[in-house]
């Protein structure tokens, strides 16, 4: 008969592989990999938002009847619409003058590590629409 010392005897000498220890530090590995993956994912997320919403209030702005105002506005609406959280304390700022028209947008980044902050700055710069008379007819 096999008493309860012998079995644990035999249990402590089976165990005597590093195998534990590898899955642990491939487990850590694998966390951290997947982490980073996803806060990078998470950061260009955050940019194509911002892009976009650029280009919609670059075209709202540089048309003929457009403005800074609408320009803003229609930034702002677009990042509401992206959805609460892509783009973390987005500020936009529109200018528009007779040659050109620019949208600044900057905002944060979602992070998965608290403190870390990634930051995303957009600038968008296109010529101002203008309605010209063509070879001076009329």
């Amino acid at each position: 008969m096999v008493t309860l010392e012998q079995l644990i005897d035999r249990w402590r000498r089976d165990d005597r592989g590093p195998a534990t220890l590898v899955t642990v530090i491939a487990m850590v590995a694998f966390l951290l990999i997947f982490s980073v993956l996803l806060q990078t994912a998470l950061f260009f997320h955050g940019r194509d938002v911002a892009n976009s919403c650029a280009e919609k209030a670059l075209k709202n702005t540089r048309s003929q009847y457009g403005n800074q105002a609408l320009g803003t506005a229609a930034a702002y609406a677009c990042i509401t619409q992206a959805g609460r959280g892509d783009l973390q304390i987005p500020v936009v700022l529109v200018s528009k003058n007779i040659r050109e028209t620019t949208v600044n947008i900057t905002g944060k980044a979602p992070s998965l590590v608290p403190g870390l902050e990634f930051p995303i700055v957009v600038n968008h710069t296109k010529p101002t629409e203008r309605v010209t008379n063509p070879g001076g007819i009329g």
